[in-house]
């Protein structure tokens, strides 16, 4: 429980803060196991973004940082089967913007082993 209690503190939102935001009832969340990993996932996916584009000790307090993340996890999770035709804007910036993290980080790396 203490592991849990420090990974909680780690993530820009909640579960909760999520279903708030959607719109969903958190007992009906609780009881969808499916569902559940999904919004989990998407939380640490948010986590994931928000140090790459901000930086690994990025404000996890700050309300800016919560409503990228809402942002993220609510686009992402209406528009998690990605069918080309029906990805947002948004979601295609996210792609774009991940992709371009991805790729400065390998370069990153690749720089530091070589060193």
């Amino acid at each position: 429980m203490a592991n849990m209690e420090k990974e909680d503190k780690l993530i820009p939102v909640s579960i909760e803060e999520v279903c708030d935001y959607k719109g969903f009832l958190i007992e009906e969340i609780e009881q969808d196991e499916i569902v559940k990993r999904n919004i989990k996932r998407l939380i640490n996916f948010s986590n994931l973004y928000l140090q790459g584009a901000i930086g690994k000790n990025y404000p996890v307090e700050d309300e800016r940082a919560k409503q990228i993340a809402l942002l993220v996890i609510s686009d992402l999770y209406d528009y998690r089967d990605l069918d080309s035709k029906n990805i947002s804007n948004t979601t295609r910036k996210l792609l774009n913007d991940l992709e371009w993290q991805l790729k400065l980080e390998l370069i990153k790396d690749g720089n530091e082993q070589t060193n």
